[in-house]
């Protein structure tokens, strides 16, 4: 009889410790032919080792409502939704192994009829987008173009609120994107007062900037990000009546995680685990650095989360899993 056969390992996939569902996990991915992910607890400041067959040799596109948008990775063209604590998976249209994209974003949960996985592809005055639901056979292909005078804009960041997608340009233009029917999408230019956020400033245009939704807000991030060095990090949220941005120095029990993966963001409450809320969790492309900025106290903290985890990894992300009853 085999020590660990197919029902045991799904079992132990399912026996994530008690924080598991209530704060985000940052998994660090593997090279190619390298087994096992490495799962980071902020709370406990404790590493899980696992294998989880799903993510060998793949790239974790996103992760939001507590399902991970999978995506072929070099010789695959595999793509799927899948659910970490339940071992769920959707499949989805293949996705050639070459396609590149920006970002990647889920609009609601897989559940939801009008859920919407979506991937964006940046370009000088245009948006290459690629979406599809559940259940569809093929993507959609469409190229958006922004509603700039001389065809120079370019997307900044990408987010969701309220199970609608949105798209802030380095011209301060933000736009909804609207579906006028299952194959077909535009953008609406929701004209925002761009005047209202000091920021996008020409001397903070090279900041990395975030959309994220909290406590049904809109935020936006700016991290003041030089030399590799996270030195500071300022939060607006919208005002959708006014049309403007609004400073936000408290997030009271929550807390917000910025990953190194295609601008990955996401948040969630504090208030049941170990840790503070008002902190703003984030890594950088290609480092094993954990940077945990206060916001109240405007100080950084850093760390080194995964220290035994080999230089040659492939990717972090962070997952947050969601208990299903």
């Amino acid at each position: 009889m085999e020590a660990n056969t197919e029902e045991e390992e799904k079992r132990s996939l399912q026996c994530w410790p008690p924080t598991a569902g209530l704060l985000p996990w940052l998994v660090v991915i593997p090279g190619s032919g390298e087994e096992g992910q490495t799962f980071y607890d902020i709370s406990e400041s404790h590493c899980h080792v696992k294998n989880i067959p799903e993510l060998q040799d793949k790239v974790v596109a996103t992760c939001s409502y507590g399902w991970l948008v999978i995506a072929g990775y070099l010789i695959s063209d595999d793509c799927f939704l899948f659910n970490p604590i339940s071992t769920k998976k959707i499949q989805l249209p293949s996705l050639a192994p070459v396609f590149s994209y920006d970002k990647c974003v889920l609009s609601s949960p897989p559940d939801d009829p009008g859920c919407v996985v979506m991937l964006l592809s940046f370009d000088i005055g245009t948006v290459r987008v690629l979406f599809c639901k559940a259940g569809d056979v093929e993507w959609t292909r469409q190229v958006l173009k922004l509603h700039d005078e001389d065809g120079s804009d370019y997307v900044r960041s990408v987010g969701v609120h309220k199970g609608d997608i949105y798209i802030l340009t380095w011209y301060e233009h933000l736009y909804l994107v609207k579906f006028d029917n299952s194959s077909s999408i535009t953008l609406v230019d929701l004209k925002v007062d761009d005047s209202t956020c000091p920021t996008t400033a020409k001397f903070y245009c090279r900041f990395p900037t975030y959309l994220v939704e909290t406590c049904g807000e809109l935020l936006r991030l700016h991290c003041n990000i030089r030399h590799r060095q996270v030195l500071d990090i300022w939060v607006y949220k919208l005002d959708f009546d006014e049309k403007v941005w609004t400073r936000v120095k408290e997030l009271k029990d929550q807390a917000i995680f910025i990953g190194s993966s295609s601008g990955q963001v996401l948040a969630c409450s504090t208030e049941e685990s170990r840790i503070h809320g008002n902190k703003i969790y984030l890594t950088l492309a290609e480092e094993r650095t954990l940077y945990v900025y206060d916001l109240d106290l405007c100080a950084l903290e850093v760390c080194l989360p995964c220290p035994n985890v080999k230089a040659d990894w492939v990717q972090n992300v962070w997952i947050l899993p969601v208990l299903e009853d």
